[in-house]
């Protein structure tokens, strides 16, 4: 694919925002500094949110969401009302032009769908469900049947998208398919440790003896010791610095560092 339309600079901005992605922390679903950078590089003042939908149960599974002010959010909504207008209105929208064409591999704009303003605002979902939203640019990613997941740009000013905005965007796709991936591997070699083994663990990756962890956590040594037992186990090492090096990286919860 030729990069004409991409502006000096676009090509190596994306590369090294995807090399930092692939050490950062997997994230809920994908890793927070992947949706921070490419709202960078296309600007959106309603943000860029990774969305998960089932579009059979009628129902959005998922939401995780970078504001442009860096605010952070992530949703599971749940079941929505048999009345909901997004799901009533879904099917003649620009929300369902990929399942509907089968096409998930085209980046998609608000423009594609509507080449007036005027045309816009007549459709429904705009009229009634995206009203905050003047324009939306859509990247579709691979999905099991009956659910669509994708990444949704969306502007209330700043004008259109653009081809530029498109190529950079079809460019990052399939990296953005292998990080999703990366990071559900990441996050099923993440250890079901409870907090306070966590807290264990991060105190022998620090360095401190049976001793020292028992009396910075005012427990016993015996159950430092039956603690380190089930870290081992659960991380399948033999020793907790073996397992401090593999877990810590991924731990879910703050832990003490010394």
């Amino acid at each position: 694919m030729g990069t004409g339309s991409l502006r000096e600079g676009d090509a190596d901005a994306l590369a090294d925002l995807l090399r930092a992605a692939r050490c950062e922390d997997p994230g809920p679903v994908l890793p927070w500094v992947l949706l921070e950078g490419l709202l960078r590089l296309v600007p959106c003042d309603l943000g860029v949110t990774y969305q998960a939908h089932d579009h059979r149960r009628r129902q959005s599974l998922l939401v995780q969401g970078v504001m442009d002010d860096g605010t952070r959010g992530v949703e599971e909504p749940g079941p929505t009302a048999p009345d909901d207008r997004f799901w009533h209105l879904w099917w003649s929208s620009i929300c369902s032009w990929p399942q509907r064409t089968g096409d998930l591999a085209s980046v998609i704009h608000t423009g594609d769908l509507y080449p007036t303003e005027r045309a816009r605002l007549a459709d429904p979902m705009h009229a009634e469900v995206l009203t905050d939203s003047t324009a939306e640019l859509m990247v579709s990613l691979p999905a099991p049947p009956g659910e669509a997941r994708r990444l949704l740009f969306q502007r209330w000013s700043g004008g259109p998208f653009t081809e530029r905005d498109r190529r950079l965007l079809e460019l990052a796709r399939p990296h953005v398919q292998e990080l999703f991936l990366l990071a559900e591997r990441r996050r099923a070699e993440v250890p079901r440790l409870t907090r306070r083994e966590w807290e264990v663990l991060a105190l022998a990756g620090a360095g401190l003896s049976t001793e020292d962890i028992a009396a910075a956590l005012w427990i016993s040594r015996g159950t430092v010791r039956k603690h380190a037992e089930h870290i081992r186990e659960r991380c399948g090492t033999h020793t907790l610095a073996e397992a401090a090096a593999r877990a810590l990286p991924h731990a879910p919860v703050a832990v003490p560092r010394r």
